[in-house]
């Protein structure tokens, strides 16, 4: 009876980091951390019920449309979060800012035409960006600083006409950065992007299809092959 009495004392104990929502599948990793398994359940919003020891959350080809505050607020700890291929058209101010040591976010392929831009400041562990497919019609000036961790940034597919000069300066481990299939205005406000990517480093996904869409003159040239000559100066 005592041996039996023990193990249901260790079943009580641990069973709080095993909890896992019926809709997903949940898998131990190292350290006693689990892998949440949500994808491909037609979820209409984050599932309830996740342990706090969750490190890796995926959540991509569902039907989610809108993420709160409280959508994440049970996983603290997440370290990688996919969330593409959902309807994501709104995420609340303060959803992404108390996980602290997030790596990896994946919001591709969603609706996004705003973002909660001020929640990257908390999280400087973050070392992959995917927003491309969206909406996002601009980066607020500063919007990335602080990101020194960030090696891969996709922004491709989206509709970006501009960039404020310096986006990327504040990315000293940026190595990748997508932004192909944006309508670009090539206007000398933008000319700096051509002088940044002849300097960096840093690999610019498919520049060639990195192109702009105005003026008329520049229509389907590649912002990377710009004349300085040839910009036109902003209105």
């Amino acid at each position: 009876m005592r041996p039996l009495l023990g193990c249901l004392a260790l079943v009580t104990l641990l069973s709080p980091s095993l909890a896992c929502p019926s809709p997903c599948s949940c898998s131990p990793k190292k350290n006693g951390r689990l892998l949440a398994e949500c994808a491909y359940r037609e979820l209409r919003e984050v599932p309830r019920g996740l342990s706090p020891n969750v490190t890796i959350l995926t959540l991509s080809a569902n039907r989610l449309g809108h993420l709160s505050r409280a959508s994440l607020a049970e996983v603290p700890e997440l370290q990688s979060l996919w969330l593409g291929y959902n309807h994501i058209a709104t995420v609340e101010p303060g959803t992404f800012s108390a996980l602290l040591q997030l790596r990896n976010l994946d919001l591709s392929h969603n609706r996004l035409a705003e973002f909660p831009w001020q929640d990257l400041r908390n999280l400087s562990a973050l070392q992959i960006l995917k927003l491309s497919n969206n909406r996002l019609a601009g980066l607020p000036r500063g919007a990335l600083a602080g990101l020194r961790e960030l090696r891969s940034l996709w922004l491709n597919d989206n509709e970006l006409t501009t960039l404020a000069q310096g986006t990327f300066e504040a990315l000293p481990a940026l190595a990748q950065l997508q932004l192909f299939r944006n309508p670009f205005n090539c206007s000398c406000k933008l000319f700096w992007l051509k002088e940044w990517a002849d300097s960096t480093s840093v690999v610019l996904s498919r520049a060639g299809s990195t192109l702009c869409a105005a003026p008329a003159r520049l229509r389907g040239r590649p912002v990377t092959d710009i004349p300085g000559r040839l910009c036109v100066a902003p209105s």
